[in-house]
C-alpha cells in the first residue's frame, strides 16, 4: 500500500522539478542578445543593465576552427572610458542553437553601467560567411547545472512512473 502513494507522489514531484529546471535553462540562454556579423570592425552595441557579458562567437557550421586571435575594445559611448575586454576561449561553455549554430564563448567583459558602448574588433583571415559574434549575459556554470537538474529531473520522472505502474499492479 505503502508503493502504491509514495511512488505517485515521487512521479508528481520529479514532473514539477523537470518542469522548473527547463524554466531554468530558458531563462539561463533565453535572455537578451546583441548580434552582428564578425566582419563589422566597429560596432554600437546598447547594454540594459550592468554585469558581466561574454562576447561569443557564432558560425553556422559544425566544422572548422574558432577564430581565437581575434582582439576587442570596448568604450562607453558617452565618456570614451575604455573597458577591460578579457579574451578567453571557453570550450566548456560551447553550445548550439535551435538552427544548428556553433556559439563559443571567446571573450568576457564587465559592464559597469548600463548604456551604449562602442566595440572595435580586429579583422581576422579565419572569418567565414555568415560568422557572427554575440553578446550575451555571462552564464557562468548556470547553463550546466541546468542541464544536470533536467538529466536528474527526467530520470526520476522515468523511474517513478515506471515503479508506480508496478506498485500498483502489485508487481512489486
Amino acid at each position: 500500500m505503502l508503493f502504491k502513494l509514495f511512488f505517485p507522489v515521487l512521479f508528481v514531484a520529479c514532473i514539477y522539478f523537470l518542469i522548473r529546471s527547463i524554466g531554468w535553462i530558458i531563462q539561463v540562454y533565453g535572455g537578451p542578445k546583441i548580434e552582428f556579423p564578425a566582419r563589422t570592425n566597429v560596432q554600437t552595441v546598447q547594454i540594459d543593465k550592468a554585469g558581466q557579458y561574454e562576447i561569443a562567437y557564432k558560425r553556422p557550421s559544425i566544422t572548422g576552427v574558432i577564430p581565437s586571435d581575434v582582439t576587442f575594445e570596448l568604450s562607453q559611448e558617452e565618456s570614451g572610458k575604455s573597458v577591460a575586454v578579457s579574451g578567453n576561449v571557453n570550450l566548456i561553455g560551447m553550445r548550439k542553437d535551435m538552427s544548428g549554430h556553433r556559439i563559443m564563448p571567446v571573450a568576457s567583459f564587465h559592464a559597469d553601467q548600463p548604456g551604449a558602448f562602442r566595440l572595435r574588433i580586429t579583422e581576422s583571415v579565419r572569418y567565414k560567411d555568415g560568422d557572427k559574434l554575440l553578446i550575451t549575459a555571462t552564464t557562468g556554470a548556470n547553463g550546466f547545472l541546468a542541464i544536470i537538474a533536467i538529466v536528474f529531473s527526467a530520470i526520476g520522472t522515468i523511474a517513478s512512473l515506471v515503479l508506480s505502474i508496478l506498485g500498483w499492479m502489485n508487481k512489486l
